[in-house]
């Protein structure tokens, strides 16, 4: 692996990510929902290559409209409503073409749930009032999950935690990364004031939920015979694979705020 090749790239990963974050409302939309666009792009491929085609305009289409309810401030109801509406579009046009076969219909109501849905918890996460703690406890806490799982697994990793998934990845890995994901929420907490208990539960909840989308998008690729989800950046594939965690990572940590009463 080519370091200077993978961190050059990664500087520019976060630079952009918090740029666009910190930036305004509308850049914070527009940049989840270009990483969704790109996402079905990237995921249309992959799943014909795994012999489940999948429409590219209904995940876009869904993303968009999400991202209006977002920009409107529309309640979180109508989020639900849309994505059951866009499921009951995916079955109709399933039953309407008949001749594209049921794995058609499933593969669509799969993508819409994953990573689409997702995608649209994250949308109404940054639009909202709690954007920042939302985005903030859930993007670093996966990075500083990912980077450190990655350097306690080679030095201190022995036990496989899911070795037909991801036979790199193991339980000493999983255990550094989470504890950094907690030094990382003391750290939000003492820097921004943020109540302490609600950052360190909720940087540990996020980043583990976080390892669990890693975990999944690794079984897809692995279910569909290929190395990365794209070639975006060199060394480190296409958006779905810099996405994979923050896709279950952001969602929960906004969900924790909601438990907390914060959000």
């Amino acid at each position: 692996m080519n370091i200077k090749k993978r961190f050059i790239p990664a500087v520019l990963i976060v630079v952009v990510t918090l740029g666009c974050i910190l930036l305004g409302r509308f850049t914070r939309v527009l940049f989840f929902l270009a990483l969704a666009v790109a996402s079905a792009c990237e995921l249309r491929d992959v799943m014909h290559k795994a012999d489940m085609p999948v429409s590219l305009a209904l995940p876009v289409v869904y993303v968009v409209l999400q991202s209006v309810l977002c920009w409107t401030g529309a309640s979180p109801a109508w989020m639900v409503a849309l994505g059951a509406l866009a499921a009951f579009a995916a079955m109709c046009w399933a039953v309407l073409k008949p001749e594209l076969g049921a794995g058609f219909a499933v593969a669509n109501l799969f993508a819409l749930v994953w990573p689409f849905g997702f995608y649209a918890i994250i949308l109404h996460a940054a639009a909202s009032r709690v954007w920042l703690m939302a985005l903030l406890l859930g993007v670093l806490s996966a990075w500083a999950c990912d980077c450190m799982a990655l350097v306690g697994g080679k030095y201190l990793g022995v036990h496989k935690l899911a070795p037909v998934v991801s036979p790199h990845k193991t339980w000493e890995g999983a255990i550094v990364g989470s504890l950094s994901a907690i030094v990382a929420g003391m750290l939000m907490s003492w820097i921004l004031g943020w109540r302490f208990g609600m950052c360190v539960v909720t940087a540990f909840v996020a980043s583990t939920f976080g390892q669990f989308g890693d975990l999944a998008a690794s079984l897809f690729k692995r279910m569909a015979g290929v190395k990365d989800y794209g070639n975006l950046m060199p060394e480190h594939g296409g958006v779905m694979d810099k996405m994979d965690s923050m896709l279950f990572a952001i969602p929960a940590a906004y969900f924790m705020l909601y438990l907390y009463g914060i959000a």
